[in-house]
């Protein structure tokens, strides 16, 4: 009897490998087909460069997890390995002169982010996690202006948030999405794309209306947001199918200042600054990346930066938000 429980263990665990490995090798070929084509430098500034773009940009913390930047950086790779690092989450506020704001991500709520940070916590030696307000928390009576969410990409550290945002709003929310984004998804985006689908505009009950209106962007080149105007999305990839990269250019002393929003193309900007990747088992494990692409992209970001003035912002690098200049939502 104990050979035959022995061997349906053994069994089944074979099985669970087996099964894991096939859902990696999908979810590594699939992220691998994202080849949507760059815009040269000068058409991403150009495509943000409409008049009547935003004019206040405002960061929106909900969560922060001190951890080893190991954790995030190739350390063999990293010049400052043992620096230390802050993991943030935020939301990125646009607002434009008429009153309506268009948020880049949502971050978390405070349970969410409990439950995020845990695992973390343990897998990587980090401190615990520290909960901030939702977003909606932090916005207050201004959550009622917003118009529209761009996600760089469907985490539910980058999702979670959309929930509040739905209570009691009396009109759908608008997400704006390239193709890959909207269909092609992996078993890592699975969570925050049922969220997505389940939010409802009320107390989150089956017979309040769906909160959630999805518009497609299309992909290719700095493609502009659909009604507001001095902001577009490129279609990324490299870390989910989905990825995108953010560009905005909000109104500024000197003129327009225009921001790129790099989502998890990096989780710091070393990756950026040094060509350095993530860790090896981060990307072929816990995300499957695709790694030749995320190259690509870090050295078009660092040419948008260096080579045409845009101001780069690591969603989750908080020392790097806070250098930046960005206030935070007040």
């Amino acid at each position: 009897m104990w050979r035959a429980i022995r061997n349906g263990i053994v069994g089944f665990l074979v099985l669970a490998l087996a099964g894991s490995g096939g859902v990696l090798a999908w979810a590594h070929a699939g992220i691998r087909r994202e080849q949507a084509p760059l815009p040269s430098l000068s058409a991403a500034v150009r495509a943000v460069q409409a008049p009547g773009g935003p004019v206040r940009l405002a960061i929106a913390n909900t969560a922060s997890q001190t951890m080893p930047r190991s954790s995030v950086l190739d350390a063999a790779r990293d010049p400052a390995a043992g620096a230390p690092y802050v993991m943030s989450h935020p939301s990125f506020v646009l607002e434009w002169a008429d009153g309506r704001i268009l948020l880049v991500d949502v971050g978390m709520d405070r349970a969410g982010a409990a439950s995020f940070g845990r695992p973390i916590e343990l897998l990587s030696g980090g401190e615990p996690i520290e909960p901030h307000d939702a977003v909606a928390t932090q916005l207050g009576d201004a959550a009622g202006r917003v118009d529209g969410i761009v996600f760089p990409h469907l985490h539910e550290d980058h999702v979670g948030g959309v929930v509040e945002l739905c209570r009691g709003r009396p009109r759908p929310l608008r997400v704006f999405m390239t193709e890959a984004q909207d269909q092609r998804g992996n078993h890592t985006t699975r969570a925050a794309r049922r969220l997505l689908t389940d939010a409802r505009r009320g107390a989150q009950t089956e017979a309040d209306p769906p909160c959630v209106e999805r518009v497609r962007i299309a992909s290719g080149g700095a493609q502009p947001v659909p009604g507001f105007p001095g902001t577009a999305v490129v279609a990324a990839g490299g870390h989910t199918p989905g990825s995108q990269i953010v560009l905005a250019a909000v109104a500024g002393a000197e003129g327009p200042v225009a921001f790129a929003f790099t989502g998890d193309i990096v989780n710091h900007i070393a990756g950026i600054e040094h060509d350095v990747p993530k860790p090896t088992l981060y990307r072929w494990l816990v995300v499957p990346e695709a790694e030749q692409r995320l190259t690509q992209l870090r050295h078009f970001l660092h040419a948008l930066r260096d080579e045409a003035g845009v101001r780069l912002l690591v969603s989750h690098d908080e020392l790097q938000l806070a250098a930046s200049g960005v206030p935070t939502l007040r």
